[in-house]
């Protein structure tokens, strides 16, 4: 595997090229982890600016919570229960450690915009958010699911 700085400086790349938060956290780690599957980062596509741009969980956690399934997840349930377990605790994690560094896991805290409305998009845009906040946000959901993956 790539060396973790150069995968986080990845990430925040994708997402500065175009891909949103969600995209560019679960498409770099699935090819650092040289997992190939045609749906990513599309499927990821919803997850982006708080769940299709509702300001609920920040896109880059949710991201973040995808590639953690993707190195944990299951194939058989109900049989893996093990898997199960290991993958909800490291979530659980994830999302304690970035609550802890940013103050809340919402989109709509972690921008201060209401994206759902055009004069949030607007402010979003003009106060450059995703430049200024959503970079670092996208930059430490990968450093902090790099360590939780480590193993």
């Amino acid at each position: 595997m790539e060396k973790e700085k150069e995968i986080i400086e990845k990430a925040v790349s994708k997402f500065r090229e175009g891909y949103l938060c969600s995209e560019a956290v679960l498409k770099t780690f699935a090819d650092a982890q040289k997992i190939e599957c045609k749906y990513i980062p599309r499927i990821a596509t919803g997850f982006g600016a708080g769940m299709g741009r509702t300001g609920f969980v920040c896109g880059a956690l949710t991201g973040a919570v995808m590639a953690i399934g993707l190195k944990y997840g299951r194939n058989m349930p109900p049989d893996e229960i093990e898997n199960y377990e290991r993958c909800v605790a490291k979530i659980q994690q994830l999302f304690k450690d970035f609550r802890e560094t940013f103050g809340s896991i919402f989109c709509r805290d972690l921008t201060n915009c209401d994206l759902t409305t055009e004069d949030g998009r607007k402010k979003f845009r003009e106060q450059q958010v995703r430049e200024k906040k959503c970079s670092r946000y996208v930059e430490e959901a990968v450093k902090m699911l790099l360590a939780l993956t480590k193993e």
